[in-house]
C-alpha cells in the first residue's frame, strides 16, 4: 500500500449507536494514536471504525456487488442480461472487459479493503486493553470476520480463480498478517498464492465462528461467519463443507425466509432473512447499489445499470421475481426494485443463498443433508410464487441462483467457479467466447500499488 494511505483517522471513527439511530461522530480528532491504542474505548472505536470503512461506497456499501455484474454480463446489446449506460468510464471498463491499471475506482476498492484488513489487525493486536474476556473474544471474532471478508473479495477480483483439484499456486494477493503503524517505511511484499489466501480466509472465519455469539445486534455474529464460510467453500468447489456450513445456518441460526420476495429488500433495520448487512444511515455509509441501479426519484442516477429482456425471459410464469422491477419514467429503462431505498442497509448475506448453496452442494455430492436439492429449490420457488419443479438438474440450480440472486454480486464469481464462458458475440451464437479464467476478467493490481510496492507482480495482460 502507498505510504500516504495512512488510516489514523480510523482511531477516531464513527460509532454505530444503534441500527435505528444515525451514527454519532466521536468529536475527538487529535488524540495521540498511542493513547487510543492504550485504552479499551480506543480499541472499541477502531473496531466500529472498521465497520464504517466497510460501509463506504467503494467497498461493501454496494459497489463490490456492482462489479460482479459488470464483469459477468456479455456487454453485447442483443445478448446481455444487464446493460451499462452510465458515465463512469472506470466502471464501463469492467463492462467491456478492458480495464486499465490506472483505474481509480479499482484502486479505491483495493485500498479500502486493505484499510479494513489493517484496522482488523490493529484490533486483534491490541484487544488485551479490553478487560472483559467475553468482550475480547467477540471483538476478535468480529475483526476476523471483516478481515476474511475483505481478503475474499480481494482474491476473487484481483487473482485468477481458485480451481478445485489443483494446487492453486497462481498469485493471489498480498497477505498482511500484522497491523501497520508506520507507513513511512518500505512495505514492499510479493503476493501470496491463491491457496495461501484462501487458508487465511477460512482460518479467520473459523476463529470468528468460535468466538462470536449467536446474536450480536447488527454486527457480525456466529452464523454470519458460518454463512460466509459456506460461500467460500462453494467458491472452492468444496461442496461437502459448503453443504454442512449452509445447513448449520439454515437449521440453527434462527433466520427464516421473508414471507414475500419483496420483503427481503429495502429496509433500514435487519429483518429475519438478513444474516449480515452493511448498515447505511443518512449520516454515514453509501448505498451504491441504489446509486447505480435505481431511478433519480428513488435516489439513484437514473438506472446506469438496467435490466434487459434477455434476463427477464429466463423466468417462468408465474414468478414474483420476474416482476420485481419497474420502468423509469424519465428514460424508459427497466430497473430492479431491490435497492429503491437509498438509505436501506446493503444486504451482503441472506438466507435464500444458504438454501441455494445447500441444494447445489447436496446435488453435486449425491447427498440430502438437511433436505433434498429439489425440495430446497422448491422452497425458494414457492416463496416467489413460481411453480414447483418436478425434478432438478445442476443447470436448474445454477439458473435459480441467477433468478434469486441477480444484481446482488454473484454473477462473475459463479461463472468462474463453474468454469463457464461468457458469450460476447453480438447474436449469442457462441462465436466469440470469453473463458472463465481470461486475463481481462481479473482486475489489474492498481498502478499506485505497483509504483510503491517494488516486489509485487502485476496480473497477466497488464503492462504495469
Amino acid at each position: 500500500m502507498k505510504a500516504n494511505k495512512i488510516i489514523l483517522y480510523l482511531f477516531f471513527a464513527v460509532l454505530f449507536a444503534s441500527c435505528e439511530n444515525e451514527l454519532d461522530i466521536d468529536p475527538k480528532q487529535t488524540e495521540d494514536a498511542s493513547v487510543t491504542l492504550g485504552t479499551e474505548g480506543g480499541i472499541t472505536n477502531i473496531l466500529t471504525g472498521t465497520y464504517a470503512l466497510a460501509a463506504n461506497g467503494n467497498a461493501y456499501g454496494g459497489r463490490i456487488l456492482v462489479y460482479a455484474d459488470l464483469l459477468g454480463v456479455s456487454g453485447s446489446l442483443n445478448t446481455t442480461d444487464f446493460r451499462w449506460r452510465g458515465t463512469y468510464g472506470e466502471l464501463r471498463q469492467m463492462y467491456i472487459k478492458n480495464m486499465q491499471s490506472d483505474n481509480v475506482i479499482i484502486e479505491g476498492t483495493y485500498a479500502r479493503c486493505y484499510e479494513i484488513i489493517n484496522a482488523a489487525n490493529t484490533v486483534i493486536e491490541n484487544v488485551d486493553k479490553v478487560k472483559d474476556p467475553t468482550k475480547q473474544a467477540t471483538m476478535i471474532g468480529e475483526a476476523s470476520f471483516l478481515r476474511s471478508l475483505a481478503y475474499f473479495d480481494l482474491v476473487r477480483f484481483f487473482a485468477k480463480p481458485y480451481v478445485s483439484g489443483q494446487p492453486n499456486t497462481q498469485l493471489g494477493v498480498v497477505i498482511r498478517p500484522n497491523a501497520i503503524y508506520n507507513f513511512n517505511v518500505d512495505l514492499s511484499k510479493e503476493r501470496s498464492t491463491v491457496d495461501e489466501v484462501y487458508k487465511v480466509i477460512i482460518d479467520g472465519l473459523n476463529l470468528a465462528y468460535t468466538n462470536l455469539p449467536e446474536e450480536n445486534s447488527f454486527y457480525a455474529d456466529k452464523y454470519a461467519a458460518k454463512a460466509l464460510l459456506a460461500r467460500v467453500y462453494l467458491q472452492q468447489g468444496n461442496y461437502a463443507e459448503a453443504r454442512d456450513a449452509a445447513n448449520d445456518v439454515i437449521e440453527n441460526s434462527g433466520h427464516a425466509l421473508s414471507p414475500t420476495y419483496a420483503g427481503a429488500f429495502n429496509h433500514d433495520t435487519d429483518q429475519i432473512e438478513d444474516i449480515f448487512s452493511i448498515q447505511i444511515t443518512k449520516q454515514t455509509g453509501v448505498n451504491d447499489a441504489n446509486t447505480f441501479y435505481e431511478s433519480e426519484n428513488n435516489g439513484g442516477r437514473g438506472g446506469d445499470f438496467s435490466i434487459r429482456d434477455h434476463y427477464l425471459e429466463k423466468f417462468s410464469d408465474p414468478d414474483d421475481r420476474a416482476n420485481f422491477n419497474y420502468e423509469n419514467d424519465a428514460n424508459g429503462r427497466i430497473l430492479t426494485s431491490k435497492f429503491t431505498n437509498q438509505f436501506a442497509n446493503v444486504g451482503l448475506i441472506r438466507l435464500a443463498e444458504m438454501y441455494l448453496i445447500r441444494a447445489e452442494a447436496n446435488f453435486r455430492e449425491g447427498t440430502a443433508i438437511g433436505n433434498t436439492p429439489l425440495d430446497d429449490i422448491n422452497i425458494i420457488r414457492t416463496r416467489a410464487k413460481a411453480d414447483n419443479l418436478a425434478d432438478v438438474t445442476i443447470d436448474d440450480i445454477l439458473l435459480e441462483r441467477e433468478l434469486e440472486l441477480g444484481m446482488e454480486g454473484f454473477l462473475i464469481h459463479d461463472i468462474k467457479r463453474t468454469k463457464r464462458s461468457i458469450d460476447i458475440s453480438e447474436d449469442g451464437d457462441e462465436s466469440d467466447l470469453l473463458l472463465y479464467d481470461a486475463n481481462n476478467l481479473v482486475f489489474p493490481i492498481p498502478l499506485s500499488e505497483t509504483d510503491a510496492n517494488k516486489k509485487i507482480t502485476q496480473n497477466p495482460g497488464y503492462s504495469k
